[in-house]
């Protein structure tokens, strides 16, 4: 079957200069090539390219049978508004008898979005099973669809969702990624690999539990496989793993780091990881192995904060791992999410005294996202109809009687202004990641706090 993959424009476009190549995708499109069907990917969003521009394409290049559109699946890029683009995609692909199939987290926990998108076959969880399942039956028959679990679709005015798909695919098996399904020169030169999914903790704000279940891993030899693939065949120097929580399994990441450091492999690594997976020993170790960078979801510095927001650590001990991870020699990323909800002046003082205390080398601010299927959504979209969002705003999204919006982006102005005296640069703008060499500070440092997406790959080479 000819299929094509989709990453759709953003609204607005994202900025070319941050975007690593979709890797969720892009697996995907490798695992139905391994069930030999005929795949091409078109990133609509990297290339600005409208639905006009997919129709010359499908034209000249490619006689599709099936679409398939991602939105908001492992990678969140996309904001609400992309969602208008999806649905003049769809309109267009029916157009030219082209079936359409949506994936992600949205159609997962909203699958009566059907009714406005207008896709014909949504998946809800995981894919792989389910799309194998789908694409061997006889897709325009609507007595077989209705056979297969994990899907919605329409039968008439009806709309029909099925049983979910219950049944989790064995990430060995995931093949590695062929990269050349997209054109590489399109991104940043740093590599993305996914060697797990899912998380062991369940925050508030974050959909990944929900979605992926508990933490699974790859074994650590087919991560080794897939870095030294990178390797030789693109010259990689840098990969970022982009699981949500990579540390999870120490004994896996120490096994990965041991082979590392065994076969001698040159390569600078960054991953996301948590501060109730920290293990001193196995930092260590990757750092030994070349891992530079690694991410730190904080969010607040205020313990009540935390524990109403289900985030499982002390904010005690987050202070020593930040400090012990410097000290090993990794570069530090922090987030803060500065509008979570019962956050009052005190709370956002104390966030504020952590950062200036822990010094991280990277300084992420967020204000919420309320993503479908998190806690926080299903409560306070319901109570206060307030509308999805599937990426962080610029601005607080809830309103606090007793800490107001202006109260907050005042005491944010107070942080920064001391973040500058601390020779941090403010980005607010992500063409402010063009020239690197303007954000050092005067020790050639670069120490940041940014309101918008931040480069990954920062002097991972120090």
């Amino acid at each position: 079957m000819n299929i094509i993959l989709i990453n759709p424009p953003n609204i607005p476009f994202s900025e070319q200069k941050l975007l690593i190549e979709p890797i969720d995708i892009i697996t995907l499109g490798t695992y139905l090539q391994k069930q030999n069907h005929n795949v091409k990917f078109l990133d609509m969003d990297c290339k600005k390219l409208d639905c006009n521009d997919l129709i010359k394409y499908i034209k000249n290049d490619f006689n599709p049978e099936v679409a398939i559109i991602s939105y908001d699946y492992h990678i969140p890029l996309h904001t609400q508004k992309a969602l208008e683009n999806i649905s003049k995609i769809c309109n267009k692909l029916k157009e030219k008898n082209i079936k359409t199939i949506m994936i992600g987290k949205t159609v997962t926990y909203n699958p009566e979005i059907i009714n406005e998108i207008n896709f014909d076959i949504g998946i809800i969880g995981e894919l792989e099973n389910t799309l194998k399942t789908l694409l061997k039956s006889n897709i325009n028959n609507t007595q077989e669809l209705t056979k297969i679990s994990g899907i919605t679709f329409k039968n008439g005015n009806e709309t029909i969702i099925n049983k979910p798909n219950k049944e989790k695919y064995d990430l060995d098996k995931v093949p590695i990624p062929n990269r050349e399904l997209a054109d590489l020169e399109d991104y940043i030169d740093i590599r993305s690999i996914l060697t797990s999914r899912g998380c062991i903790n369940q925050c508030n704000f974050c959909p990944t539990y929900n979605y992926w279940g508990s933490w699974r891993g790859k074994s650590a030899e087919n991560v080794i496989k897939e870095i030294e693939s990178l390797i030789k065949k693109y010259n990689t120097k840098k990969i970022i793993f982009l699981d949500d929580n990579a540390t999870v399994s120490k004994n896996r990441m120490q096994k990965i780091s041991n082979i590392i450091i065994k076969k001698k492999i040159n390569i600078k690594l960054g991953c996301l990881s948590s501060i109730n997976t920290y293990d001193k020993e196995t930092f260590e170790l990757m750092h030994k192995a070349g891992f530079k960078w690694i991410h730190f979801g904080i969010e607040s510095g205020s313990q009540k904060v935390l524990n109403n927001n289900n985030k499982n650590f002390d904010i005690g001990y987050a202070k020593q791992v930040i400090k012990e991870v410097k000290e090993i020699g990794f570069r530090v990323r922090t987030s803060f999410i500065f509008d979570l909800p019962t956050t009052t002046k005190e709370d956002m003082q104390k966030t504020i005294n952590f950062i200036l205390e822990t010094e991280p080398d990277e300084i992420r601010g967020h204000f919420l996202a309320l993503r479908l299927g998190t806690t926080i959504y299903n409560k306070l979209a319901k109570e206060k109809a307030i509308p999805t969002q599937y990426i962080h705003s610029d601005k607080p999204l809830i309103e606090n009687e007793k800490y107001t919006n202006s109260e907050m982006l005042q005491d944010i102005e107070t942080l920064i202004s001391k973040l500058k005296d601390k020779e941090y640069k403010i980005v607010k703008n992500v063409k402010e990641w063009e020239n690197l060499e303007s954000l050092r500070n005067k020790e050639g440092k670069i120490k940041f706090l940014s309101f918008c997406p931040s480069k990954y790959g920062i002097d991972w080479e120090k």
